[in-house]
């Protein structure tokens, strides 16, 4: 297997998800919240904004369904490297990526005509400065986003165990008769594991302050950080991480490329009302 064919694929997946931040940045915070903080008032009606928001909300979800793919991902290059190439061909991996959208943004779609047409919206509040669905008697909004979260992070987790305990025990016995190319494919294996922990970290972040922190208080001030800048801020730390992690565009190629001590980050649980992003990917190569 080429390197340069698991770069692309790795790059396919940061790509996607990327383009999917982007969405949901622009959609809820600069054409939605932004402009109905400083008016006072939306200046859309209240079924765009709420499709603009729940768009946002289902593609975050979609993020989700990535991080398994991404767990899937470094779980195959390490466990079965001679089928990574056929496995997670650029065509497979794309075909999946646009899949996942397509299906959340379907789903969400087929969720949202009926309420829509009852006149029950999502909203952004200038008061809370954040956004809800319509608790009217009539409106009986289904979220399965607690649901998507909890499989998806089942999943997450035991896939992300396996490989890390795979990579312990490649540093147990490092010392042994190994090239070190191999060494180096390890090394950068790892690398890329801890980026997706770290990604995946975000959103133990994002839904602890949503579910949890967020009561503390009903202040103005503490509804906007908790439930909105957290959020917003999430979505930007999650592309600075791939920027970061990313061997041609990171000022930490040197460190990544050479590093031979790698610090471990996991967790998650939970979700909220709203959503963000996190992923992930791989990066080795076979002889």
């Amino acid at each position: 297997m080429k390197e340069n064919s698991e770069k692309t694929a790795f790059n396919l997946i940061c790509f996607f998800r990327a383009i999917s931040n982007i969405i949901i940045l622009t959609n809820v915070f600069v054409i939605t919240f932004f402009p109905k903080t400083v008016l006072g008032y939306s200046p859309y009606p209240p079924v765009v904004e709420s499709w603009l928001i729940n768009i946002a909300n289902t593609l975050y979800l979609g993020n989700e369904y990535q991080i398994v793919l991404v767990a899937l991902n470094r779980f195959c290059a390490l466990f079965f490297p001679m089928k990574y190439s056929r496995v997670f061909s650029v065509s497979n991996t794309t075909l999946v990526l646009i899949l996942i959208y397509l299906y959340r943004i379907g789903k969400k779609i087929y969720e949202l005509v009926p309420q829509s047409a009852k006149g029950c919206h999502a909203l952004y509040s200038t008061e809370a400065l954040a956004w809800s669905y319509d608790s009217s008697e009539q409106c009986d909004f289904v979220d399965d986003a607690l649901e998507v979260i909890l499989y998806t992070f089942i999943a997450m987790v035991i896939l992300n165990t396996i490989t890390f305990v795979k990579i312990l025990h490649f540093y147990k016995k490092r010392n042994s008769n190994q090239d070190n190319e191999t060494k180096k494919r390890m090394r950068k294996n790892t690398i890329h594991f801890v980026q997706t922990m770290l990604q995946d970290s975000l959103y133990l972040i994002d839904l602890t302050f949503t579910f949890k922190l967020s009561s503390w208080s009903t202040h103005r001030v503490w509804t906007y950080f908790s439930g909105t800048f957290i959020w917003e801020c999430l979505h930007s730390t999650d592309g600075f991480i791939m920027v970061m992690f990313n061997e041609r565009l990171s000022f930490l190629k040197k460190k990544i490329t050479n590093s031979s001590v790698i610090p471990i980050v996991g967790g998650q649980q939970n979700l909220r009302r709203g959503t963000i992003s996190a992923s992930t990917i791989p990066s080795v190569k076979q002889n």
